[in-house]
Formats: C-alpha cells, structure tokens, sequence
C-alpha cells in the first residue's frame, strides 16, 4: 500500500513549462485507441502478464548480456525483462532487479478514467516491431489535471537488416507532470520526478536521460538526440544500449559494453550539425 510524505518536497529545479504536442505518435495500429489490441486494464501501479514477443522478433531480443523472448509492460512508464515491477517512485539507475527500458518512470495512475480510449497503456506487435503507448495518463492519486503522452517504438534487425543491432525510439508527445503524491508530489510536480532511461539491474550498467530526476525531465517534449523535438533514438548493438546524448550543440556517443556507467546531463537543443565524440 501506497503512502504520502507528510509534506510535498520541494522541486530541485523550478518547473518549466508544460509541453504538448512534440514527438508524432505511431498510430493507427487498432484497438481502441489506434494504438493496439494490448490493453492495460485502469490501475495503479500494475503490469501485464508476461508477453511472447517472438511474432515481433522471432530470435528475441539481445539485452545487457541476455537474450529475451517475452517480456512486461508496467503502468508505472517502463518496460522490463525477467519480470514485471510496480515501483512508483523511480530509484536513481543504477538498480539491482529486471533490466529496463524506461522512457518515463513515475507513478502513473490510470484509475482517473475518462473518456473512451484515454487515459490508457496499449502495446502492439507486429512482424520486427512493437509498439508501446502511454497515452494521456494522469499520475497517483487519480489526478487527470495533467497528462502525459509518450511510446516506446522497438525496431528488430531483421527490419534493419543488420545482425546484433536493434533501435528504440522514445516519443514525447505530452509532458505535463513528473510525480505523483506518494512519491512527494504536490499537483504533478516536486517530490522524487521521474527518470527515463535503460538500466541493466545489475547495479552498475545504466544510461540516464537528461532531466531525470527533475522538473526539467518535461523537457524531453521539446529536446531530441536526432534534431525532431520528442523524438530520442537509440541503437542497441551486442545487446548494449549505444546512447547519443545533446551536449552543447554537440553530440556525444557512450558506449557502455566495457562495464561503463551513466551520467546526467542538462538538456539542450542538438544542432543540426555538429561533431560527434566516441568515448
């Protein structure tokens, strides 16, 4: 059971403005939404079952040193491997527990309701792709007042045509809250904001995304790491996130397959051209 601070924390940083309508979703997949035929019932910090996704990729997924055949879609903004997780308050990466792909770890509440195909989480397979909606959830405890809208988009190498090699697109569509009221949140904001990222739950091996950890995570709406605001792409080679983050108009490309470990950075626009660092 869920439990409230006595008094919201403050925000690290002042909130920035709310985002809307950045990164283009990938519709018209069906379902009730257009988003797909996998639908989360309204929860609160709940999971799917485990999901087969070999009509996706037949051969799996390669990922931090293992490879994957099924895998979970939590409400609380993240899929994982190895089983499914309801923590609602994101804990700084690294972690020890199921690998993960977080676009927007925070405490998603879709008991809120609304109308018909709103407020939900859907998934979508199909042959070298799935596809994985959060779209307009509110956030814990039932609070619609601010919603957010984001996907995961996984292309497979058989789509590629490349062997070892996967991409994941994160697409930022609404970012208008970063916490929940059990994780010190007051109105959407303050408290313990939400992160975005991969993580290896092995406690060492992470990638961050700028903003995590505080309000300036809503900028995710409006930054990118290929020039389209909302829309981050990352390669995943050997089963190894290859994460290129914006860095003063630069890009800057980390590999972690030798063990290396994340880092946070304040978010900036990506200049259409600039150089990029291998590191």
């Amino acid at each position: 059971m869920k439990t409230h601070s006595a008094l919201a924390l403050l925000a690290l940083l002042a909130a920035p403005s709310m985002a809307s309508a950045q990164g283009e979703l990938m519709g018209g997949l069906g379902g009730p939404a257009g988003f797909g035929e996998g639908v989360l019932e309204y929860n609160d910090d709940g999971s799917s079952a485990e999901i087969d996704i070999r009509e996706a990729f037949p051969n799996g997924l390669q990922f931090f040193g293992e490879r994957f055949h099924s895998l979970y879609v939590n409400n609380n903004g993240s899929v994982t491997f190895g089983g499914a997780t309801g923590t609602f308050t994101p804990q700084r990466f690294p972690v020890s527990g199921n690998r993960m792909i977080a676009p927007f770890w925070a405490d998603v509440d879709t008991r809120g309701g609304g109308r018909p195909a709103r407020n939900g989480v859907y998934w979508d397979l199909s042959p070298g792709q799935m596809v994985i909606t959060w779209h307009n959830v509110g956030y814990y405890s039932s609070h619609n007042d601010r919603e957010n809208t984001f996907q995961i988009v996984i292309i497979s190498n058989e789509l590629l045509d490349q062997d070892d090699l996967w991409k994941v697109q994160f697409r930022y569509n609404r970012c208008e809250w970063t916490t929940g009221d059990a994780s010190g949140g007051s109105g959407g904001m303050g408290g313990t904001p939400a992160q975005a990222g991969f993580d290896a739950g092995n406690g060492q091996t992470f990638e961050i995304l700028p903003g995590s950890g505080t309000a300036g995570i809503l900028q995710l709406c409006r930054t990118s790491n290929v020039g389209v605001d909302g829309i981050w792409e990352f390669d995943i080679y050997l089963g190894t996130p290859q994460v290129t983050l914006p860095s003063n108009g630069e890009t800057e490309t980390i590999d972690y397959s030798q063990g290396g470990r994340g880092r946070r950075t304040t978010p900036t626009r990506p200049r259409r051209r600039g150089r990029t660092r291998e590191r």
